[in-house]
């Protein structure tokens, strides 16, 4: 059963919704969906509010755990990634923060964390591009890759594994 609320323009998405997505485009009964798409748990809770525009996410997303905690925050322009994008671990702790371009392309501090909430990433990008100071960690804290990029070339420890071993006959260098 699909309930709406046309004067606010509301759906509530289940089982039997005449919500469909094809090709990237969300359809209410045949015709681009705009308005606010909402989904709940069996409880009753609120899962997930989306807000569309001729059928394409435009304006936030925002997804809860079943007790209520606010668990992702995204935001949408025309169908595309925009804004900060940030979401929590069950616990609370942070999960990821991305910043976006209005063409849905990474801009800004990338950022993600391991449920134990050890810093697993921090990246920095302009216009979908690494650019600048790039870090990575190991649950432990150890240091997995940490390098510069530059004019688009990477200086420092990449965090990359050969797959042989490299070795040198002492004999041979002289």
């Amino acid at each position: 059963m699909c309930s709406c609320n046309r004067s606010s323009n509301k759906v509530l998405l289940d089982s039997d919704s005449r919500i469909k997505l094809e090709n990237g485009v969300l359809f209410d009964s045949e015709k681009p969906f705009s308005g606010i798409l909402i989904s709940k748990y069996d409880t009753e809770e609120l899962k997930s509010e989306i807000q569309y525009n001729k059928g394409k996410k435009h304006g936030f997303e925002k997804k809860w755990s079943i007790t209520g905690d606010l668990l992702e925050e995204r935001f949408y322009t025309k169908g595309l990634k925009s804004g900060i994008h940030k979401a929590w671990w069950e616990a609370g702790s942070p999960q990821f923060e991305y910043h976006f371009n209005d063409q849905g392309e990474f801009h800004g501090r990338v950022k993600e964390w391991y449920a134990s909430g050890q810093q697993y990433m921090d990246f920095n990008y302009v216009n979908g591009k690494e650019n600048g100071n790039q870090r990575l960690w190991k649950e432990d804290g150890a240091v997995k890759a940490n390098y510069t990029v530059i004019n688009y070339e990477r200086f420092g420890l990449i965090g990359l594994k050969k797959c042989y071993t490299v070795t040198v006959n002492k004999d041979e260098i002289k």
